[in-house]
């Protein structure tokens, strides 16, 4: 995967410029205060105290344009795409660190990526249909630029 340098730079409005982007401010996620820019449930966020630097950002593959996803895909180097199964993902993430069922009909899977530039890959995964939700996240112990 990119670089935590590279990856801190990436802005939603860079995939998706004349779409309707909400920004966000004060948004409360993993006991820490974020602003953003958000689609939907698609939300790209930095942490309040660093707002210059992406730290997770979150595609809802139902409502995201396929393109744009590609091309965000693509950007950060991490090879999956929506509705992959879980056997698929677990080939290229390797085996969750945790599981997570909230709703009946999907399971949420936790991976830390492989390589030099770790990130915690959280996959949603319909028991019909595949990965239908994706964040990607610089785990917060981590320095970037």
């Amino acid at each position: 995967m990119i670089s935590h340098d590279r990856f801190g730079a990436l802005r939603l409005a860079h995939f998706l410029p004349d779409a309707q982007i909400a920004e966000l401010r004060d948004w409360e996620f993993m006991g820490h205060l974020w602003v953003g820019e958000a689609i939907g449930f698609s939300e790209w966020l930095r942490l309040e105290d660093e707002s210059d630097v992406l730290r997770s950002l979150a595609i809802d593959f139902g409502e995201f344009p396929k393109s744009a996803a590609e091309a965000v895909i693509r950007t950060i180097d991490l090879p999956i795409q929506g509705g992959m199964a879980l056997g698929q993902l677990r080939a290229v993430l390797g085996e969750p660190y945790e599981i997570e069922r909230f709703v009946a009909d999907r399971v949420t899977y936790n991976f830390f990526s492989q390589g030099p530039h770790p990130y915690e890959v959280s996959c949603t995964v319909l028991d019909e249909g595949g990965l239908v939700y994706l964040v990607v996240m610089v785990p917060l112990g981590e320095q970037v630029a």
